[in-house]
Protein backbone atom coordinates (compact mmCIF):
# COMPACT_ATOMS: atom_id res chain seq x y z
CA UNK A 1 0.00 0.00 0.00
CA UNK A 2 0.97 3.40 -0.71
CA UNK A 3 0.27 6.56 -2.55
CA UNK A 4 0.77 7.41 -6.47
CA UNK A 5 1.53 10.81 -7.80
CA UNK A 6 1.57 11.62 -10.72
CA UNK A 7 2.41 15.04 -12.67
CA UNK A 8 4.18 16.08 -16.07
CA UNK A 9 7.25 14.93 -15.19
CA UNK A 10 6.81 11.10 -14.09
CA UNK A 11 5.30 9.19 -11.25
CA UNK A 12 6.13 9.05 -7.75
CA UNK A 13 5.31 6.05 -5.10
CA UNK A 14 5.75 5.96 -2.02
CA UNK A 15 5.07 3.57 0.57
CA UNK A 16 2.49 4.23 3.66
CA UNK A 17 4.10 4.50 6.62
CA UNK A 18 7.45 5.59 5.29
CA UNK A 19 10.56 3.62 3.84
CA UNK A 20 10.19 2.71 0.11
CA UNK A 21 10.08 5.33 -2.89
CA UNK A 22 9.92 4.86 -6.51
CA UNK A 23 10.46 7.84 -8.59
CA UNK A 24 10.41 6.85 -12.71
CA UNK A 25 11.27 9.60 -15.07
CA UNK A 26 8.99 10.65 -17.82
CA UNK A 27 12.03 10.58 -19.97
CA UNK A 28 12.68 7.26 -18.98
CA UNK A 29 9.21 5.84 -20.26
CA UNK A 30 8.99 4.43 -23.36
CA UNK A 31 5.04 3.24 -22.93
CA UNK A 32 1.93 2.88 -20.56
CA UNK A 33 -0.47 0.22 -20.16
CA UNK A 34 -3.73 0.05 -18.53
CA UNK A 35 -5.53 -3.15 -17.35
CA UNK A 36 -8.13 -4.67 -14.98
CA UNK A 37 -6.81 -6.96 -12.13
CA UNK A 38 -8.99 -8.91 -10.10
CA UNK A 39 -8.68 -6.54 -7.97
CA UNK A 40 -9.06 -3.18 -9.25
CA UNK A 41 -6.49 -1.67 -12.61
CA UNK A 42 -2.85 -1.65 -12.80
CA UNK A 43 -0.96 1.13 -14.46
CA UNK A 44 2.13 -0.21 -16.31
CA UNK A 45 4.78 1.56 -16.89
CA UNK A 46 8.01 -0.15 -19.52
CA UNK A 47 10.86 1.88 -19.58
CA UNK A 48 13.22 2.36 -21.62
CA UNK A 49 15.57 0.37 -20.58
CA UNK A 50 13.86 -2.64 -20.65
CA UNK A 51 12.24 -2.63 -17.06
CA UNK A 52 8.86 -2.62 -16.20
CA UNK A 53 7.17 -0.65 -13.08
CA UNK A 54 3.48 -1.62 -12.21
CA UNK A 55 0.80 0.00 -9.69
CA UNK A 56 -1.67 -1.79 -8.68
CA UNK A 57 -5.32 -0.91 -6.64
CA UNK A 58 -6.60 1.86 -8.70
CA UNK A 59 -10.14 1.55 -8.00
CA UNK A 60 -11.61 2.75 -11.58
CA UNK A 61 -10.73 2.96 -15.36
CA UNK A 62 -11.75 6.52 -15.18
CA UNK A 63 -8.24 7.06 -13.86
CA UNK A 64 -6.69 6.54 -17.23
CA UNK A 65 -7.97 9.50 -18.91
CA UNK A 66 -6.02 11.29 -15.62
CA UNK A 67 -3.10 9.79 -16.30
CA UNK A 68 -2.63 10.37 -19.69
CA UNK A 69 -3.47 14.24 -19.62
CA UNK A 70 -1.09 14.59 -16.57
CA UNK A 71 1.39 12.63 -18.26
CA UNK A 72 1.93 14.47 -21.31
CA UNK A 73 3.38 12.18 -24.20
CA UNK A 74 4.28 14.16 -26.98
CA UNK A 75 7.15 12.71 -28.74
CA UNK A 76 7.67 10.03 -26.56
CA UNK A 77 8.51 6.86 -29.29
Amino acid sequence: MGQLKIHPGGFLWKKSGGGKVVEVSQRDVSSLSWMRIPRGYQLGVRLKAGSNVKFNGFKEQVWVEYILKCFCFDGMK
